[in-house]
This record gives structure tokens, C-alpha cells and sequence, in this order.
């Protein structure tokens, strides 16, 4: 049963005056409950002793609230009780409680919940600023042991927060074992201070309010003068070098609209659209993996283009594929010369973007144009120093009912994403920092800039949506392709080819999705 303990975690072992009296009711309503306030410091010894294992994953957190979330797991794992946040109030003695045998949790506001369920796919998010428990329940074991996989996430939420706990308990192999409630529980006003329509007839007794006191996020105010003036040079220096850009409306009308409001294709041919230049060493490996593929070769059709080589790829395409041409459903060889010469060693310039990746876009849609045809329902685009994946990988991919899936590319199996092209965008201010990730008429932010997700931060999911997909290994319903969504060449609201790409499928409301747990493997160079 639920012990009559009471945890809340601080930096020190001193709270701030401001959550004394919140802090405080839970002692007033529960004079005979053991009340304990752990430090930072305490909880390193904590997590040392009795969860090891979790050590480098707890030291490694640079977000002192990952910490404090790990800690709430391992203290009601270990001790059993209730946890609170300092910044939640008791409003009412929590004896009634102490007969439960499960884990007793309760949903987020449904206003909190719209915000962050999108494109996770999540069906419910859970609070976890209170929550009850027995010691040693299983539940806290599996929600522990998802949290080194996503420790990398820069998302709070899916790190170690609401959303990992979610999608921990929508894994978890006795569901009946954890008690989920309505929010009145113990969090019945959203940060609004609305409350939720009761869900039930009587409505849910409430033990708890949370004061959403915003104790580990800051609200963006208004920028100083110095920023201010540095978005102003770096908006106007945006406006002068864009270059030309297409039209949304344009670019959209170009796509047939008979195309967009159709099923997924129920046929299995697909079509293998690989673009390459000067990759003549790895085309035997290439096909070699490819051939591992679980996947009838009488329903697949390869499609190679190739241009502006300095080495014999063109040569070694040609050699390496005669042999094949009697296992796969046909075998096409396609040449487009783009003439963008740079040094392959700086190909990853941001200066140089806009002319390399407009040159991979005509590529592609000269793959599209002369490459697929009637027969194709699907075109499977792999980059080809893509060198290990899972053999079932095109029905994964084909499974999820999605007319656009994208896998996770990774160099190291567990390690962040490599394809930063596949990512959510979320709502930022465009401040200075946005308009400097500007260059030549692209937004090319660092990987680590707030305004995305990549599928790592993710990596707790199984499916999410998505607005801008790579091209490492896509899957794309090949009558898109046919009805005119090809890859922008110039850019489009501000991106272009392969993110300009899943940018437009979705304003035309044909939405990516990210398989954050089905890894493929980039050459790790």
C-alpha cells in the first residue's frame, strides 16, 4: 500500500519563501504523513547507491529539472509515497489514498495537453508534478529504464518529463497496474487557471492544485536595444540576399489536387530512387545491403542517376548492376549533370547550400521524370552511403499507413540524429538569432537551436509528425510524386529540396511522418 510519506526536491535544502506555504499545506492536511526535502546534492548520493545504472544518464542531465523528474521516479520506486512539486498545494487529506495498490497518476489540463500532444501522437499527456505510489512498483522500473535512451533530447518534456512518461506507460506490459485519473486529481486549472469539465457523475474528489509557478522555463520578453538592432541588420541583409524563391501559392497550385486526397497505395511495387556522385567505392557494399532487403525483388525496381563524378561511378554503376538485372523487377540507369562544382570537404558550408542543395533537388526530379512510371506505387529514395539497415525496414515504413515516412538516420547506433532535414518545427520568436540562421534565402539553423526537434529528441516515440524530411532513406507514395510534389529547387518559405519538400506536402495537408525508433546508418563520415 501507499506509505504515509510526502517527497519534494530543491536545489538545496532550503526552499525560496515564496513555496514555504504551499509546502506547508501539505503538512496542515496530513499532520501524521512523514514530510521529506531532497537536495540536489542528496539525490546524487541517492541515485550512486541504489540506481548505478542510472548514474552517468543523472550526471550527464544539463537541466537541473531532467534531475529532479529522474529523482521523482527513483523516490517513489524506492520509498513509496507521494511526490509533489513545491510549487503544488494540498487541499485536502490524502489518507483516502492509502488503500491503492496501483500507481496513481492523473492527465494534464486538456488546454496543456492540445499543446504538446500534436505531433507526438500522443493520445492523453500525464502530470507528473504529483503522484502516488506503493514502494517498488514495476512501473517506476520501466519508466527509469526508458530514460537513458532519450537522455540526449534538449526537450524537457520528452527527456525525462510528461511526454517520456506518457509514452512509458502506453508501453508498459500491466497498463491495469497504474491508476490514471481525470486531472481535478491533482492538477485541476491549467496555467490559464481554467478547469477541465468534470469527466465523471459525482466529479473527481481534487487533492492537489498546481500553481504552474514556472519554476525551470522563462517566458521570452521584449529583446535590448543591441538585439534589437541586430535583427534589423540581419532581416534587411535576409531581404537583400534571398535571391529568387517560389511562391507558396504557385508552387502549390503546380501539385495536381486529384493526387492529395487519396489512400495510401495498396499495390507493392516499389521503385529505389538513388542519386549519387563520386561514390564509386561504395556502390558494390550498397547493393550488397540492399540485397538484405526482406522484401520480394520481383516488386522492386531500381533507379540509379548519376552526375558530375570526378571518379568511375558511372562505369562501376554500370558493371555492378548488369549481373542483377534478372533479380529485380527492372533496373534503370539515369545520368543528369547539375555542373556544381565545390570542394567536397566544405560541401557542408552553409554558404554553400543553396547551390548544392538546388542541384540535389534537380536530381531528384529528374529521377521522378524519367525513373518512375504507372507501375510504381511507392518510391523508396535511399542516399547510398546509407550502409546498414533493418531488413524489414520498407514494410515498417509501409505499415505506418503514411504516404511520407522517414526512418532515423544516425552515424552510431543510439546517437543523435545525423539527417537534420527530418525534424518538428515548434513556435519561436524571430528574433535576431532566426534571421542570422538566414543564408542565401535558406533557414539553416544549428542543430542544437530551439526552434526544432530532431527525431533523437524524440527517440521515446514511435511516430511522429513532422515538417521538414531528409533524404538519407525516404518513403513517398510515388502517385505524389507523378501528380507534380516534386523537390523545390529554389527555395520555399524560406527552405528547399528535401525540407521545402515535406514543408509543401503539408501546407497541401499530406503530413511527413518520423519513425524515431527505426535507426538506419549513415557512414560515419
Amino acid at each position: 500500500m501507499i506509505p504515509r510519506i510526502l517527497h519534494q526536491t530543491w536545489k538545496t535544502d532550503r526552499l525560496p519563501p515564496r513555496f514555504q506555504d504551499w509546502s506547508e499545506s501539505w503538512t496542515r492536511h496530513n499532520p501524521a504523513w512523514e514530510q521529506r526535502l531532497w537536495s540536489d546534492r542528496v539525490l546524487l548520493e541517492l541515485t550512486s547507491q541504489h540506481y548505478p545504472a542510472l548514474l552517468p544518464t543523472f550526471c550527464s542531465y544539463d537541466n537541473g529539472v531532467m534531475r529532479a523528474d529522474a529523482a521523482r521516479y527513483m523516490l517513489l520506486h524506492r520509498y513509496g509515497g507521494v511526490y509533489a512539486d513545491i510549487d503544488s498545494e494540498c487541499v485536502a487529506p490524502l489518507d483516502p489514498l492509502l488503500s491503492e495498490d496501483r500507481a496513481i497518476l492523473c492527465r494534464e489540463p486538456m488546454l496543456h495537453t492540445n499543446d504538446q500532444v500534436g505531433f507526438r501522437l500522443l493520445p492523453y499527456m500525464l502530470f507528473n508534478g504529483v503522484m502516488a505510489s506503493p514502494p517498488g512498483h514495476p512501473f517506476w522500473l520501466h519508466v527509469l529504464a526508458n530514460l537513458p535512451r532519450i537522455a540526449e533530447s534538449r526537450s524537457v518534456l520528452d527527456a525525462s518529463g510528461p511526454c517520456m512518461l506518457t509514452s512509458a506507460h502506453l508501453s508498459f506490459s500491466e497498463p491495469s497496474g497504474v491508476a490514471i485519473h481525470p486531472p481535478a486529481l491533482f492538477c485541476p486549472l491549467d496555467r490559464n487557471g481554467h478547469a477541465d469539465p468534470p469527466e465523471e457523475d459525482p466529479p473527481t474528489e481534487t487533492y492537489a492544485i498546481h500553481h504552474w509557478a514556472g519554476t525551470w522555463y522563462t517566458t521570452a520578453g521584449r529583446l535590448p536595444l543591441h538585439r534589437r538592432l541586430r535583427r534589423r541588420f540581419h532581416k534587411i541583409r535576409h531581404a537583400l540576399t534571398r535571391g529568387p524563391a517560389l511562391r507558396p501559392e504557385k508552387a502549390q497550385a503546380a501539385v495536381d489536387p486529384a493526387c492529395l486526397g487519396t489512400q495510401p497505395p495498396k499495390g507493392g511495387n516499389v521503385a529505389i530512387l538513388v542519386p549519387l556522385r563520386d561514390a564509386a567505392d561504395l556502390i558494390e557494399p550498397f547493393l550488397t545491403t540492399l540485397a538484405r532487403l526482406d522484401y520480394p525483388k520481383d516488386k522492386l525496381k531500381l533507379v540509379f542517376c548519376e552526375g558530375d563524378s570526378k571518379d568511375d561511378s558511372w562505369e562501376r554503376l554500370n558493371a555492378a548492376l548488369e549481373p542483377l538485372r534478372d533479380q529485380y523487377r527492372d533496373i534503370v540507369l539515369l545520368r543528369k549533370q547539375v555542373h556544381t562544382e565545390m570542394d567536397r570537404a566544405r560541401r557542408w558550408s552553409r554558404r554553400l547550400q543553396r547551390k548544392r542543395r538546388a542541384g540535389l533537388a534537380r536530381v531528384r526530379n529528374h529521377l521522378i521524370r524519367e525513373g518512375l512510371n504507372a507501375l510504381d506505387d511507392w518510391a523508396l529514395w535511399i542516399d547510398i552511403d546509407v550502409w546498414r539497415f533493418p531488413a524489414d525496414v520498407l514494410e515498417t515504413l509501409i505499415a505506418t499507413g503514411r504516404r511520407i515516412v522517414v526512418p532515423h538516420c544516425v552515424r552510431v547506433p543510439g546517437g543523435p540524429s545525423f539527417d537534420w532535414n527530418s525534424f518538428v518545427s515548434l513556435p519561436h520568436a524571430r528574433d535576431d538569432h532566426y534571421w542570422k540562421a538566414h543564408r542565401h534565402g535558406i533557414f539553416q539553423p544549428k542543430p542544437s537551436d530551439p526552434s526544432r526537434y530532431h527525431l533523437s529528441d524524440l527517440r521515446h516515440l514511435h511516430m511522429v509528425d513532422l515538417h521538414g524530411v531528409g533524404g538519407t532513406m525516404l518513403l513517398v507514395d510515388a502517385s505524389l510524386h507523378r501528380g507534380g510534389l516534386h523537390f523545390p529547387e529554389r527555395p520555399y518559405r524560406n527552405l528547399i529540396e528535401t525540407e521545402a519538400f515535406g514543408l509543401l506536402a503539408r501546407d497541401l495537408g499530406v503530413v511527413p511522418a518520423g519513425l524515431p525508433q527505426v535507426e538506419i546508418l549513415h557512414v560515419p563520415w
